[in-house]
């Protein structure tokens, strides 16, 4: 199933084949994030881009016969191939991508402002923030994107203010994604533990989304209304960022969704507009958007 949530799309699978690549990491891990999709210019030229600059090969390929959802007058011819990238060892996910089937010029899409097919967020969040991931090498991990994809640092302030000496942290794009790789230096024994110990049982992997909501209170209480409590929270030194950020902030909240999610779910509350902005300013998003 397709379900949208803010800006973006989050496509669950139940696995039924057994021994597919979903099927496995099932297994073996839990439930996580398999991949992460993209339309590429040309999906044969970035796979041998991945392979010469990256050693990352095929997983596996497919074909989606876009004939039945879309009328073939408006196909490019022989646009099938979907390639499925092994790069969840590099970088904490399989990379998904093919090239567009639909001839240039013309749209046969309703032109939403979002990926969700609307025009207005989905729910009570923010636009996504990030996806925060562990990996035992930030420099390489980036390094591979930036080789491979012209993927930048980005968010250096922000990034600067949540490194620490138990984790190091940058902040990478790919696309339109920031992607917040934090590399656990020390193992804790407590809560926020949480990304040494799942880098030790799971390798480069999701750790959490990102939102920002309105009310933390509420979207608290509704996730203990459904058994899932905070793994941690924990505190941003916000007037640090920015002077028209107060420090009186509420707590950063990590939700314990890894189980019956795939990945934990990470919110945090910026309360008035002009924090709002001045927080967005700083941001490769537009976390004013609605």
């Amino acid at each position: 199933i397709h379900v949208g949530l803010g800006d973006v799309v989050l496509q669950f699978i139940e696995p039924v084949a057994e021994g597919s690549s979903w099927d496995a990491q099932l297994k073996k891990k839990g439930s996580g994030v398999h991949n992460l999709t993209f339309s590429v210019e040309s999906a044969e030229e970035a796979t041998n881009e991945m392979e010469k600059l990256g050693g990352i090969k095929p997983l596996f390929t497919f074909d989606l016969e876009w004939g039945n959802m879309i009328p073939s007058q408006f196909l490019k011819p022989g646009i099938k191939k979907v390639f499925m990238m092994d790069s969840m060892e590099k970088l904490g996910f399989h990379l998904e991508f093919g090239d567009s089937p639909v001839k240039e010029g013309i749209n046969i899409f309703p032109q939403t402002r979002y990926a969700t097919g609307r025009d207005e967020l989905i729910g009570s969040v923010s636009p996504m923030m990030h996806i925060e991931l562990v990996t035992p090498d930030i420099e390489k991990t980036y390094e591979l994107l930036h080789k491979v994809f012209g993927s930048e640092k980005v968010e250096i302030e922000f990034a600067d203010l949540l490194d620490t000496p138990f984790m190091a942290i940058i902040h990478v794009n790919l696309g339109n994604v920031v992607l917040q790789y934090c590399q656990p230096k020390i193992k804790v024994t407590n809560e926020m533990g949480s990304w040494y110990n799942l880098l030790e049982k799971n390798g480069t992997y999701v750790h959490n989304i990102t939102f920002v909501v309105d009310d933390i209170d509420d979207v608290v209480a509704k996730f203990k209304k459904e058994g899932i409590e905070p793994l941690f929270t924990f505190n941003v030194q916000w007037d640090k960022l920015d002077e028209n950020m107060s420090s009186d902030i509420k707590p950063v909240y990590m939700m314990n969704t890894m189980e019956k999610l795939g990945f934990h779910m990470e919110f945090g509350e910026i309360p008035t507009e002009e924090e709002r902005k001045a927080f967005s300013d700083l941001l490769f998003i537009d976390l004013n958007q609605k």
